[in-house]
């Protein structure tokens, strides 16, 4: 994560260079600060501009001792207006100056120099100009298993913890999700996408999927200003494979208990479930050996349908066992039965 906000920063940090070396420092120039990632003022020294990731950063300029009147002013590289600044105040008014985050890239703080006398600031004595790099926004991380959805025969679902890169001056950091997803030209999830928020102490999301599957995960840190907010670029995606656990919706259904040949079903929780399932036989309640009955395919509409033969009455055990294929994960289902007359359960 640092080397990929080194990098970003030392792009836009040559830009920012040629850009603010138009402006020479003149002997008795203003000393013109930012608020950094940490908090703390940086210096923006003419030809120097610094580069941080605070979007809520606030300018503080000085002078050299000396009376006079100065007004400041913060903008954007399009050239809006990002600050209130101040109009006319004199220098022992140091501010600081709230900016208002709009978007990365170079922002220019510009003071123009007044006479103590020129109470209407009329007629300026010089201009200076500093300039300042933001590059805002975050890194998910990357889950190095699948996830679960949900536990075998549960109802509920599992919670996903995605942990983020926290944005200094951040108002709340933006996340988005959605199956087989599409990310647009701005980084964003094209078409619909379910939201949720990182916690802003810990940097933790708390993501809950409606179902298996791929999912792309995107977040960007972001700014209230004004009526509205502005987010920073999105962040690279990541990928979750969501598994769905191998379990049964209710219990086994026969179709024919007229023996010695049976005929049973199941139904599978995940409709979605693909591949074939393989079915084996062991007598009694507990222990004893199974017997593989080979194997069924899952119909299209989830269930799972078997013929087997037991020729002697008693307590059985029917095992289905699924190796997992695509979104739904491996796993095995038994089924205690009683073979007398008819076909029952046990």
């Amino acid at each position: 994560m640092p080397a990929v906000r080194r990098h970003r920063g030392l792009t836009l940090a040559a830009a920012l260079t040629a850009l603010a070396a138009a402006t020479p420092a003149a002997a008795d120039a203003a000393t013109v600060t930012v608020t950094g990632d940490n908090g703390n003022p940086v210096a923006v020294p003419a030809g120097a501009p610094p580069v941080i990731r605070n979007m809520r950063p606030e300018v503080g300029v000085a002078f050299p001792p000396g009376e006079g009147r100065y007004t400041l002013a913060v903008t954007t590289g399009a050239g809006t207006a990002a600050s209130r600044g101040t109009d006319c105040s004199p220098r022992a008014l140091l501010g600081p100056y709230n900016v208002d985050y709009a978007g990365n890239g170079p922002y220019t703080v510009t003071v123009t120099n007044f006479a103590a006398e020129d109470f209407t600031c009329a007629t300026p004595l010089s201009t200076e100009r500093y300039v300042f790099g933001i590059v805002a926004g975050t890194l998910l991380e990357q889950p190095k298993l699948p996830f679960l959805l949900r536990e075998p025969g549960s109802f509920s679902t599992n919670v996903l913890g995605l942990r983020l890169l926290l944005n200094p001056g951040a108002d709340t950091h933006e996340v988005r999700f959605a199956p087989n997803a599409t990310v647009g030209s701005d980084g964003g999830i094209v078409g619909n996408s379910a939201e949720t928020q990182a916690d802003r102490m810990t940097g933790v999301a708390q993501l809950r999927f409606p179902g298996p599957g791929f999912y792309t995960v995107v977040a960007r840190p972001k700014r209230f200003v004004g009526s509205g907010n502005i987010g920073a670029p999105w962040s690279p995606p990541v990928r979750v494979l969501v598994v769905a656990p191998f379990d049964v919706s209710g219990s086994l259904q026969f179709l024919d208990s007229r023996g010695p040949s049976y005929r049973v079903r199941i139904q599978l929780r995940e409709k979605s479930a693909r591949g074939r399932v393989a079915v084996a036989l062991a007598r009694g309640k507990r222990g004893g050996k199974y017997r593989s009955l080979g194997s069924a395919r899952i119909s299209s509409a989830g269930t799972v349908t078997k013929r087997f033969r037991a020729g002697r009455a008693g307590a059985y055990r029917l095992r289905f066992t699924y190796k997992g294929a695509g979104a739904i994960g491996g796993g095995r289902v038994t089924f205690p039965i009683r073979i007398a007359r008819r076909f029952s359960f046990g």
